[in-house]
């Protein structure tokens, strides 16, 4: 009896232990088919809903040396909210250039944002400088 129970934990065990493993699917996500790229295919028709405020957390560092990229929609079946983040800047001075959504044809795409040197007025994120 004995050897039975380990035989049949050590899997159950083993099984439990990768469970935790797998990352999480956002919560009333429809199921899609995702390319190479991470980009589900079936574009958005409709405009995304109006951006959530973020509660900015303290920087992790130095403020020099970090900055907030705030949070935006992405389509994933329908939309799902990312939640901003702080991330390190490549160089000292640089601003990140937040990321949009575009009307293309009867569709909307996600232009990425992008770090960029130097502070350009009027297209920075607005991270905590």
């Amino acid at each position: 009896m004995k050897n039975s129970i380990a035989k049949f934990s050590g899997p159950v065990v083993a099984g439990l232990l990768l469970a935790g493993c797998a990352p999480e699917r956002p919560v009333n996500v429809a199921p899609q088919v995702a390319t190479a790229d991470n980009m589900y295919v079936g574009a958005p028709t409709q405009p995304p809903p109006k951006d959530q405020k973020d509660v900015t957390p303290p920087p992790p560092g130095m403020l020099a040396q970090w900055w907030f990229i705030p949070g935006h929609w992405e389509w994933r079946g329908q939309w799902v909210w990312l939640a901003g983040h702080w991330r390190s800047r490549p160089h000292s001075g640089d601003v990140w250039l937040v990321g949009k959504w575009e009307k293309q044809g009867d569709v909307y795409v996600w232009q990425k944002g992008r770090w960029r040197s130097g502070s350009h007025d009027g297209e920075e994120s607005n991270g905590s400088d």
